[in-house]
């Protein structure tokens, strides 16, 4: 039935598969990578964990969503296909391929939003920000992390700390937010385009292949123009019965048994009557049944 290609259960036997079914393998074992790669850095930065972390989430507060649900996708569109892989099932194969078009938009939107960011005046972006979209908790985040107060300097816009005060020698965060985000981003977006190529490619092996996870042609089912139904059975019936009327019939032996004659009974003697059994018998003993030497 596996070979079918009707999903029914595991292939073990790696030597019996088709070269296109490696092919998907590899290509779904790569969608794996990345989205693993996505999600485990939107976690470390959710959770704070690594240098910098908490200015990403209060400056790129919608691309960190964004990276998060795309790995998502991704990881979503593995297990699909991981599973149809290996239970040899094409349906499930279709739908990994068509979540791949979902993932890849989800991509393309992290690396737009990223490099639309980053390329068309960041600063002003920035300092738009700063004056009308962040709260003073996340302006309080921001110099805690950068070490720094308010954004031109400790007398603009400040978030009031145990460190940042109006006489406070910090430095404004403008120049290390701008360099911060400029990298940041630099790194998203040209890690996001670089995984583009390679997502059309686990697309183009998902169509070509797909359909070509075992050797069985099609769903393996007999096409409707070749099926027979109850009239052709009738029809082919009718035909042999009329064309073994012309056929002389066999006739059928009867039951046998062992025939009574003593001609092929060679173990016994037979005697044509009583009388010369006794005369037999009686010359050829002395009595009591006792044979003469």
């Amino acid at each position: 039935m596996l070979e079918e290609g009707e999903g029914l259960g595991f292939e073990m036997s790696v030597g019996k598969w088709t070269l296109h079914k490696w092919c998907l393998v590899l290509s779904v074992c790569t969608v794996l990578v990345y989205g693993t790669a996505g999600l485990v850095c939107a976690l470390l930065t959710w959770f704070r964990a690594w240098d910098h972390a908490d200015v990403m989430y209060v400056a790129d507060y919608d691309l960190l969503v964004l990276i998060t649900l795309a790995a998502s996708i991704l990881l979503l569109t593995f297990l699909v296909g991981i599973s149809g892989v290996l239970l040899n099932s094409r349906p499930l194969l279709a739908v990994y391929a068509l979540l791949l078009w979902p993932a890849l938009l989800a991509l393309l939107a992290v690396g737009y939003t990223a490099y639309k960011r980053s390329a068309f005046a960041l600063d002003r972006k920035l300092n738009l920000a700063w004056s009308q979209w962040y709260t003073p908790r996340g302006r309080a985040v921001v110099q805690d992390s950068l070490r720094c107060c308010g954004f031109y300097s400790a007398l603009h816009e400040a978030a009031p700390s145990a460190r940042c005060y109006p006489r406070a020698p910090l430095p404004g965060c403008k120049g290390k937010l701008l360099r911060f985000e400029r990298a940041n981003l630099a790194a998203v977006w040209g890690a996001v385009f670089a995984l583009v190529p390679l997502h059309v490619v686990n697309i183009a092996v998902a169509l070509l292949c797909a359909n070509h996870v075992t050797r069985a042609f099609g769903k393996g089912l007999t096409p409707k123009r070749y099926r027979l139904s109850g009239d052709d059975v009738r029809a082919d019936a009718e035909a042999l019965m009329k064309a073994l009327k012309d056929v002389r019939p066999v006739a059928r032996p009867g039951f046998s048994r062992a025939p009574t004659s003593g001609v092929f009974r060679e173990d016994k003697a037979y005697y044509d009557s009583l009388e010369d059994w006794e005369t037999d018998t009686n010359a050829d003993t002395v009595g009591l049944g006792i044979r003469r030497r």
